[in-house]
């Protein structure tokens, strides 16, 4: 294992990492401590965006190879520039840290915003962001050559915007449990689909996608994804199976809903299913702030089953890392119900 990093063109060792603790990010300098010292494993948080969050170990060893099979298949050489503009106390901060490590990029740590890519001086061949931050970047990308962009889905008006763009943009498949993503889909050359990293092989249970590789996982693991399996190596992500909303017997998958309406709205929202008493579920639209003055107009793109039947305002959405908290937005309407 690598016992040094660069950064912002200073090299760092593991062995002198105290010398150099006042000049480093305080959560960058804890999170290299952790990852030198001669423990195997290192505790990681997931997002809890789908269910709760929890503390999990995962082997060094095994996020050295995933960031291995990042750099292969991205093609990245040691010395390249690398940007880390995403939280260190989750899989995808760690895991720039890490893959900066293992290839040996130059990487430069900033503090997580909602434009990070705005008004930078310098050129990077590689970064990552979340959806809303490259949704606040979109016109100061020119300076980032390969972008990782994961943590929930690329709204279909972005996508469509960044669709031949000259940078190389990719929408990231992944979770914690997988050691950061096992699949990318290069939307700049709009390209549909998810390609396996090298090593991983994909199956289809019950609709649903289960990821086979030896090398990072103890066993398969079966995702509650809906996808259409392309092949061993390849799949078109359709939406999450515990998202589904059952009403009146028709199974309407939200974000397919959401994709529809996402070329019409800027304003952040979300499609969930509330119980009722005929219906046993019927469809809601939640947005964060005013419903905004088009809404009549879009939801005409939609057929009748899934449109919406009441519409509810948030002055915030509660997120994680970015990623509205479903459960947590649905756990809000149902209190109101039953106080109403």
């Amino acid at each position: 294992m690598n016992s040094s990093i660069t950064l912002s063109g200073n090299f760092y060792s593991a062995n002198n990492l105290n010398d150099f603790k006042n000049k480093i990010n305080p959560k960058l300098y804890s999170f290299l401590i952790e990852w030198f010292n001669k423990e195997d494993v290192i505790l990681l948080k997931t997002s809890g965006s789908t269910g709760v969050a929890k503390t999990i170990s995962v082997h060094k060893k095994k996020m050295i190879l995933s960031a291995q099979k990042t750099g292969s298949f991205l093609n990245l050489e040691p010395g390249n520039k690398a940007l880390c503009c995403l939280p260190l106390n989750y899989i995808a901060g760690k895991m720039m840290v890490v893959r900066a490590i293992t290839l040996g990029l130059n990487l430069t740590v900033i503090e997580p915003s909602k434009a990070p890519f705005k008004d930078l001086k310098e050129d990077y061949i590689f970064s990552a962001c979340t959806p809303h931050q490259l949704e606040n970047s979109i016109n100061d990308l020119s300076r980032i050559k390969i972008l990782l962009v994961g943590g929930a889905p690329i709204s279909e008006k972005t996508r469509v915007s960044l669709n031949g763009s000259k940078n190389k943009i990719y929408e990231t498949f992944g979770m914690t449990e997988t050691v950061s993503h096992v699949a990318l889909k290069n939307i700049s050359k709009g390209e549909k689909s998810f390609k396996a990293l090298d090593g991983i092989r994909f199956k289809s249970s019950n609709g649903c996608l289960k990821i086979y590789n030896t090398e990072l996982l103890e066993a398969p693991i079966t995702t509650s994804d809906i996808v259409d399996l392309q092949s061993e190596k390849e799949f078109v992500w359709k939406g999450r199976q515990d998202f589904i909303i059952n009403s009146g017997g028709i199974k309407i998958n939200p974000e397919v809903v959401e994709k529809t309406l996402s070329g019409f709205f800027s304003t952040p929202f979300i499609v969930l299913g509330l119980p009722d008493n005929n219906l046993g579920e019927k469809l809601i639209i939640a947005f964060e702030k005013e419903t905004p003055s088009n809404y009549s107009k879009a939801i005409e793109a939609l057929s009748s089953f899934e449109k919406p039947k009441m519409v509810f305002n948030f002055i915030n959405f509660k997120r994680v890392n970015n990623k509205i908290l479903r459960r947590g937005v649905l756990k809000t309407i149902l209190s109101i119900n039953e106080s109403n």
